[in-house]
């Protein structure tokens, strides 16, 4: 019985890992890039870029205290002798890491955008930060629908 009630909420945080990823990536990220690029006015720039960081970090947490709970949870399961593998445990902790990661990438594009103020926004630091951001935030993504399809 604790081990059904134990997979079921592995399995919950992990469908809110897979799916906040593609709600954010598939709407909100797609909605603040178009609003990014217009030129109409550099405060209003400013503002959605603050908004697309803010949006992306309150994300990032959300699914780390998920991926914290599922380990902590696949631990339990592991010392209680069920059928996980090592594996399940190692792409969580790659998981973890890369979330970490993507704070420090997060705190470095509120950083500059709070030094910089309007020129940091396009500018080819704040891009790339983004750039690199996106690029986890899709290697996530892959591990995750991995891990789904191994348990």
């Amino acid at each position: 019985m604790l081990e059904v009630i134990l997979m079921s909420v592995d399995r919950i945080l992990l469908s809110l890992i897979i799916g906040g990823m593609i709600i954010m990536v598939v709407c909100v990220r797609p909605l603040l890039l178009q609003q990014l690029t217009r030129k109409d006015s550099t405060e209003f720039s400013n503002l959605v870029e603050g908004i697309s960081i803010n949006a992306w970090n309150r994300y990032n947490k959300v699914a780390f205290a998920a991926i914290v709970v599922m380990l902590v949870i696949d631990l339990i399961q592991f010392t209680m002798g069920n059928k996980y593998t090592y594996g399940d445990l190692v792409l969580e902790i790659i998981i973890l890491f890369l979330f970490l990661l993507k704070f420090t990438l997060d705190y470095s594009l509120k950083k500059r955008l709070s030094q910089y103020g309007n020129a940091a926004v396009n500018s080819s630091e704040q891009n790339r930060g983004h750039w690199l951001v996106e690029l986890l935030s899709k290697v996530i993504l892959v591990i995750s629908i991995v891990l789904t399809m191994l348990s």
